[in-house]
């Protein structure tokens, strides 16, 4: 028959197990939770990050990004109409004040638009006569469609971008322009041709 010294040491035993499986699971949960918080601290800051870029960003896109379609259904012009952020100050387009770059399926280009200040062309306007396909790499020309006729984009008036490209774009091609200003947060665009193209056709890059 047993002791009961001997009873008092299987007890004592038993207890230390269930302490034991205890701390396992407690140390589990807690690895868990420091895990989630440090995952759910990062994901805050790249939201706050993305925020604050887009908050200082003084350029955005006013209204639908345009491609025009040439005869060999391929999208060779891209038309872009900017206006100053709301709360922003004006942006210089001078070519020497902005650099505007391209990534297409082909290669990437920066300064795409230098030697181009902008032009007036207020009034009623035919986009397909803007930009020029005399190239051998994309070109950008900016065009004041409502404004004065200084390089300044001010608020109240409209600026479009128009991207020509001697190598169209396909169906389902993407594309990513990047408007970089002297100062303040670059505005970037990131399209996708749609499916289907019509020749001498308008198409809304979505």
């Amino acid at each position: 028959m047993p002791t009961a010294g001997k009873k008092k040491g299987i007890v004592g035993i038993e207890a230390a197990i269930v302490l034991i499986a205890f701390v396992i699971v407690a140390a589990a949960l807690a690895f868990v939770v420091i895990n989630m918080g440090m995952y759910t601290t990062q994901k805050s800051k790249e939201v706050m990050q993305q925020a604050l870029n887009e908050a200082s960003t003084a350029l955005e896109v006013d209204g639908a990004v345009l491609g025009y379609v040439d005869n060999s259904t391929t999208v060779t012009k891209i038309y872009i109409p900017l206006k100053v952020s709301p709360g922003m100050l004006a942006v210089d387009f001078n070519n020497t004040k902005i650099d505007v770059s391209l990534k297409v399926p082909q290669g990437a280009y920066s300064k795409i638009n230098s030697g181009n200040d902008p032009v007036l062309r207020g009034g009623t306007v035919d986009l397909s006569s803007l930009g020029s396909l005399n190239n051998t790499t994309p070109v950008a020309n900016i065009y004041i469609i409502q404004g004065d006729s200084d390089t300044v984009l001010e608020v109240g008036e409209k600026f479009i971008l128009v991207i020509s490209l001697p190598t169209g774009l396909k169906q389902y091609d993407s594309f990513t322009v990047e408007i970089r200003p002297l100062q303040g947060a670059p505005l970037v665009i990131e399209r996708t041709v749609p499916p289907t193209l019509t020749a001498g056709q308008f198409v809304t890059l979505g």
